[in-house]
C-alpha cells in the first residue's frame, strides 16, 4: 500500500503555520480514500473576528458570519472565565495527541450575544456526501467552556439561527430544514438549555427546533481551566434510501485507539428520514464560548482520524523551518524494505517528485530530507506543500 501525508509550510514574516492533511493511497494511481472537507482554522491573525475566510478543502465559497455581541475568532488565546492555557496551544488552536492539527480554532471569549458561521461546500464535496446507502464520517476537536455549554455544529440544509430579538435564539433552532451533527448544548423542552459538557447528537427534521440526544460521555474537568478537556468527536451517518431513517452515531477516540469504533461504542445516536442531498453547507453557532477546530469530512474512519483505521498513514515526525536560509527540513519514520517519494508543489495540482531511494537498514530509523525554497520556487510562493509517499 502507498502511504501519504501532505505538509504545508505557510511564512509570512516571522510567522510560521503547518498544516496538515491526509490521504491513503493504494499502489495503484487510484484514490483509495480521501479526505473530502478540511478546515483547520489556518488564518493569520490573533483574536481575529471570523468572517470571510476561505482556506481548507472541499468548500465553495469563503465563511459567512451572522449574529451580534462578542465575535467569532480565530487565535484566540485568552477567555472570560479560567485558564485557558490548559486548553488552547500558544496559536490559539487545539491539540491532541496522535491527532495532528494546524492553525488556530474556533471560539468566543463570552456568552454576550451570539455568533453563526456557515460556508457552502463545492458540487463535488456535497455529492461524495450525501449518496443513498453510503457511510460517511466527520471528525471534530472540540471542548465545551466550564460555565454555559452552547456550542453546536451541523451538517445541513440552513444555517441555525443567530438574529438579535428572535424568539427562536434560546434554544437550537434553524430554519425548518434538515441536519445532523453534534453539539453541547440539550435541548430543554423548547427553552433556554445548556448542557453538562457531553457531546450530544443533533437533528433538525424539518423544523425550526433540533432534536437532542445527550451524550454518555462528559469530557473531564480540570479545576481552573476555562473548558473541557479536548474530545476528538467522531460522527459517522449512514446515509439510507429514501423512505428509511438515516443515522447518525457519535463516539469519543481518545489518543492510542487505531481501530474504527463499533456501533455499540458509540456515546449518541439519532435517526431520521433525510433527504440528504440539499445538505449543502454546514454552519456553526454559539452563545458560550465552545471551541471549534480540525472539522474533517470523508468517507472512511481512516480520513477523518489520521493513525486509526485498517492503513495506517505514513507519519512526519519533525519539520523544521528556517526563515533566514529558506530551508525546510522533513523527517520521517524509514522502514526496511521500503523507498520515498517526496512531492513538493504550490498549489497541490501540479506536484514535482523527488525519489528518496535509500532504505533505513532497521525498523525505527529516521530518513530527513533538507530542501531550499530559494532554489526550488525563487521568490514565490508564499505557500508551500509537501507529500511523502512510502513504495515498496
Amino acid at each position: 500500500m502507498l502511504s501519504v501525508r501532505t505538509m504545508k509550510l505557510k511564512s509570512s514574516g516571522r510567522h510560521l503555520g503547518l498544516g496538515l492533511t491526509a490521504a491513503v493511497m493504494a499502489a495503484s494511481p487510484l484514490l483509495q480514500a480521501e479526505l473530502i472537507l478540511l478546515e483547520q482554522f489556518d488564518y493569520e491573525g490573533v483574536d481575529t473576528p471570523f468572517n470571510g475566510f476561505d482556506g481548507g478543502q472541499g468548500f465553495d465559497g469563503a465563511w459567512e458570519v451572522v449574529g451580534w455581541g462578542r465575535p467569532y475568532d480565530i487565535g484566540r488565546t485568552a477567555y472570560a472565565v479560567g485558564d485557558s492555557s490548559l486548553i488552547v496551544n500558544d496559536r490559539g488552536g487545539l491539540d491532541l495527541e496522535g491527532h495532528p492539527s494546524a492553525g488556530s480554532a474556533l471560539g468566543r471569549f463570552g456568552t454576550a450575544g451570539q455568533q453563526e458561521a456557515h460556508r457552502n461546500l463545492t458540487a463535488d464535496a456535497q455529492a461524495a456526501l450525501t449518496a443513498d446507502n453510503s457511510t460517511i464520517w466527520f471528525s471534530v476537536l472540540a471542548c465545551a467552556p466550564s460555565g454555559n455549554k452552547f456550542g453546536t455544529l451541523i451538517f445541513g440544509t440552513d444555517p441555525m439561527i443567530a438574529i438579535p430579538g428572535s424568539s427562536e435564539n434560546g434554544n437550537l433552532s434553524s430554519p425548518a430544514g434538515q441536519a445532523f451533527g453534534v453539539g453541547f448544548r440539550t435541548d430543554n423542552g423548547g427553552l433556554f438549555g445548556s448542557g453538562v459538557g457531553s457531546p450530544n447528537a443533533v437533528a433538525f427534521v424539518n423544523s425550526s427546533s433540533a432534536t437532542v440526544a445527550v451524550g454518555s460521555y462528559v469530557p473531564p474537568f480540570v479545576g481552573g481551566s476555562s473548558h473541557h478537556d479536548v474530545s476528538l468527536i467522531v460522527g459517522k451517518i449512514n446515509w439510507k434510501a429514501n423512505g428509511t431513517d438515516d443515522e447518525l452515531l457519535l463516539f469519543n477516540i481518545v489518543p492510542g485507539v487505531s481501530t474504527e469504533p463499533v456501533d455499540g461504542d458509540a456515546i449518541a445516536s439519532l435517526a431520521a428520514d433525510f433527504d440528504q442531498s440539499n445538505f449543502s453547507l454546514l454552519s456553526l453557532q454559539d452563545t458560550g464560548s465552545t471551541i471549534f477546530d480540525e472539522i474533517r469530512f470523508g468517507t472512511t474512519f481512516s480520513d477523518v482520524a489520521p493513525g486509526a483505521g485498517p492503513i495506517a498513514p505514513l507519519a512526519i515526525s519533525e519539520f523544521d523551518y528556517s526563515p533566514a536560509s529558506r530551508e525546510v527540513s522533513l523527517t520521517w519514520n524509514s522502514k526496511p524494505g521500503k523507498f520515498y517519494i517526496i512531492k513538493y508543489s504550490s498549489d497541490m495540482v501540479d506536484w514535482t517528485s523527488d525519489i528518496d531511494d535509500s532504505a533505513a537498514a532497521d525498523a525505527g530509523e529516521f530518513t530527513t530530507k533538507v530542501y531550499n525554497l530559494g532554489a526550488v520556487f525563487g521568490d514565490a510562493p508564499t505557500k508551500v506543500f509537501f507529500r511523502v509517499e512510502e513504495a515498496p
